[in-house]
């Protein structure tokens, strides 16, 4: 497996078959789960990025909120792409806006009741699955673990 300098830095050497092939394993099994979670949400009616939207509101912590921003950096989005889902979550009922208290022209956002209850629904199948695929994904890199490199 790859070699890491003091740095944690991986070092410039050609990649191993063993490599490639643990690359592979796990773009494939990230696609499975893609398959899985795509699947999973569009039969309670959630897309992915309202989902991912979701988990970032609710992933915030000690109950903080995030602003529109936020989630554009944490989403990988352009500013007005997560304005807009910011609307259509809203408008959907599954978030609201919320004054900040330290800069009342800024808006928070904030999961309502129903926004919560379907976060929960799917997160829960998601984490469900993420438990069962757990020991398959941890020994994608197990090789690298038992030869001491980091990883």
């Amino acid at each position: 497996m790859l070699d890491a300098d003091k740095s944690g830095d991986v070092a410039n050497k050609p990649l191993s078959q063993a490599d490639y092939e643990t690359l592979a394993r796990f773009r494939q099994a990230l696609r499975n789960f893609m398959a899985f979670s795509d699947s999973q949400l569009e039969a309670i009616g959630l897309g992915p990025q309202r989902y991912q939207a979701l988990l970032a509101i609710k992933a915030k912590p000690d109950g903080s909120r995030i602003s529109v921003g936020e989630l554009a950096d944490l989403l990988l989005i352009k500013p007005n792409t997560a304005a807009e889902l910011a609307n259509r979550l809203e408008g959907a009922g599954l978030i609201e806006r919320v004054r900040d208290e330290s800069d009342r022209r800024r808006a928070l956002l904030a999961l309502t009741p129903a926004g919560a209850a379907k976060l929960d629904e799917a997160a829960q199948v998601h984490f469900s699955k993420l438990q069962e695929s757990r020991s398959a994904l941890l020994n994608l890199f197990g090789a690298s673990e038992e030869s001491g490199a980091p990883g």
